[in-house]
Order: C-alpha cells, then sequence, then structure tokens
C-alpha cells in the first residue's frame, strides 16, 4: 500500500539523497541541480512526499510556445491568429523505484 503523500514545491528540507528512479541522471538532477535552477527561475520542481519528507518523485515544469503553422487544421481554426500559442512543458518526470510499483 502506498503512504499517505503530498504533492508539493520543492524544498531543500526534503530527503533526496536516497531517491534513485533507475535513471542516473535524473536522480543527480534532484540531488545536485535542481535548487539552482529553481533560485535561477529555469523551472519549478513539484515534489511528492511521504510523511517523513522523503521524496517519492519530482518533476518539473517550463513555458514554450508551439507556432501555430505545426498544429493540424481543426485546432488553428479555433484559434486566434497569433504566431504561436503558450503550452506548458514537461521538462523532467522521475518516480522512485520502490514506490514505482504501485502506479
Amino acid at each position: 500500500m502506498l503512504p499517505p503523500i503530498r504533492i508539493t514545491t520543492f524544498d531543500k528540507t526534503y530527503l533526496r539523497d536516497q531517491f534513485d528512479c533507475g535513471s542516473r541522471p535524473l536522480n543527480l538532477y534532484l540531488q545536485k541541480q535542481v535548487s539552482q535552477d529553481i533560485k535561477r527561475r529555469i523551472a519549478p520542481c513539484f515534489t511528492v512526499i511521504d510523511e517523513n519528507k522523503r521524496i517519492l518523485g519530482y518533476y518539473t515544469l517550463a513555458s514554450t510556445s508551439i507556432p501555430l503553422v505545426s498544429l493540424p487544421e481543426n485546432l488553428k481554426k479555433k484559434l486566434p491568429r497569433y504566431p504561436s500559442v503558450p503550452a506548458v512543458l514537461l521538462g523532467r518526470l522521475a518516480v522512485d523505484k520502490q514506490v514505482s510499483i504501485f502506479i
């Protein structure tokens, strides 16, 4: 059974040293880089934590845009005639291996 969880913005006090999603770059990002990216306002990070503040998963978001010409006609005709439309990019997504069996 999955322990009680919360989804919150990243906090340096959360336990992240034991996080292992099976991807070395994603593990290292959480352990070494995420605080700097948040401080520089590159990408906000949202975390899933348990009652002990251990990080069970995380994702980052960034703003982006999609050129209108790359959208299908049925969508284009419903949108304003701007050169591009705003969008949200899911930058990183990782779930600790210990809890990934629950999802």
